[in-house]
């Protein structure tokens, strides 16, 4: 639930035309929100000593994503006005 709010916020920051570096602090909210969904994935990757691994290579995939949202939103407000 809380990624896909996540996904809509970014889609409408790009829409309202905020900073781009709004992107910075919402990847790092969702690598977070990867990693601890479904419940237990974060323990298990901890038990396995993996944790921060696996968050910092979800960093870049989740950046590119969200860009490619915010750029969507930005032309869906270039499209209407």
């Amino acid at each position: 639930m809380l990624g896909t709010i996540l996904l809509l916020v970014v889609t409408v920051c790009g829409y309202l035309n905020l900073s781009f570096l709004v992107l910075v602090p919402a990847s790092v909210l969702a690598s977070f929100i990867g990693l601890h969904f479904p419940q237990g994935k974060a323990d298990l990757a901890k038990e396995r000593g993996m944790y921060w691994k696996v968050f910092f290579y979800a960093l870049p995939i989740q950046a590119v994503f969200l860009t490619i949202l915010f750029g969507f939103g930005w032309g869906i407000n270039v499209l209407i006005h």
